[in-house]
């Protein structure tokens, strides 16, 4: 395995088609969002052990004979790097290395995963045959919506009448407030501004501060320089009271972060300003789809109109007794739960 930082000025990895699983990507979570003794390595899993695809890869210190997947809570999605050139063999290589002293681990985890996906696939035929008891784990419901062609027009006329009125209503409220003002910035120009009014709304929202405040500055940086940024911000009287972080990039569209300002919920600026990033992307990017990423939240089925499942793969080391103890508790869960679970469990 290599050190993550000794290749990541290398060329030789494809872009991918999803910013969650780029080079980028995982770069931008070494450099800024990992905990102290975090330790990171790639390994190449094309042919030939080439760096045209690789599997990014942690141990934390408190989680000692464990392995994971490079991924944390902003992570809405993991993948191999290169994914389409990497090579069967090659995982299960990394499997037989990861399995036998004296690199050896006693469980392996990736997720969240799209159970349907080439790299969900690879990692799980690799394990299985490097040796390893292999099991999936649900994660997350994953809501989204395929646009089909349709503008926002058409669209919004799709969803509930009680968010077309909500919108509708709220709108109009807005417009007449003093100091009024939505902008959606896509660049450089003014972005350091945004950043800061993003922020000021996070902090003031109901969620928990960042415990790493430089991944989501930097994460717009990113898609600043990609073309993928869309951040929009919500002003009353020239405070910020919404924001939210979207991507955009190979036709799709990932909702990634959304705040308001609890003193103002009674505005709706935050439903006011995902109408107007959902409006954008319809007409001017004119994306595919458009994904919620994270969470079954009651609010994301009035906009999107499907819902998948994300998964995790649970690797147990036969070797080790605490493997041998996981993969009993894991599997013999899972058939409890078939055999004695509430129906549809």
């Amino acid at each position: 395995m290599t050190e993550v930082r000794s290749i990541l000025a290398r060329n030789t990895v494809p872009a991918s088609t999803d910013p969650h699983f780029g080079l980028e990507w995982f770069s931008l979570l070494a450099k800024t969002a990992q905990p102290e003794g975090a330790r990171l390595a790639l390994y190449p899993c094309s042919a030939e052990k080439s760096w045209e695809a690789f599997c990014p890869l942690m141990s934390l210190p408190e989680t000692k004979g464990q392995l994971f997947g490079l991924a944390n809570f902003y992570t809405p999605l993991f993948a191999l790097v290169g994914e389409e050139l990497a090579d069967d063999r090659a995982l299960k290589r990394l499997a037989e290395q990861l399995r036998t002293k004296p690199n050896a681990f006693y469980e392996v985890r990736f997720s969240p995963m799209d159970p349907e996906s080439r790299s969900f696939a690879l990692l799980k035929g690799g394990f299985n045959a490097g040796g390893w008891l292999v099991g999936e784990y649900f994660c997350f419901g994953n809501w989204y919506h395929r646009v089909e062609g349709s503008s926002y027009a058409s669209y919004l006329a799709s969803r509930p009448s009680r968010l077309r009125n909500t919108i509708q209503r709220s709108e109009k409220k807005l417009e007449k407030m003093p100091g009024y003002s939505l902008t959606i910035t896509r660049s450089f120009e003014n972005l350091e501004a945004a950043i800061a009014d993003f922020v000021t709304v996070y902090n003031r929202s109901w969620k928990r501060p960042e415990p790493y405040p430089n991944f989501i500055p930097g994460l717009c940086q990113l898609a600043a320089e990609k073309s993928w940024l869309r951040l929009g911000i919500v002003k009353i009287n020239q405070i910020p009271v919404a924001a939210q972080l979207w991507l955009v990039a190979h036709g799709k569209a990932h909702i990634v972060k959304l705040a308001y300002d609890k003193a103002f919920i009674k505005t709706s600026a935050g439903t006011v300003l995902s109408a107007a990033l959902f409006r954008h992307v319809l007409d001017v990017d004119r994306v595919e789809e458009i994904d919620y990423l994270m969470g079954d939240d009651p609010y994301k089925k009035e906009w999107m109109s499907q819902r998948r499942e994300r998964s995790g793969l649970i690797a147990f080391n036969p070797c080790f007794a605490k493997g041998l103890f996981g993969a009993f508790w894991h599997h013999g869960g899972k058939l409890k739960r078939r055999l004695f679970g509430k129906p549809g469990q």
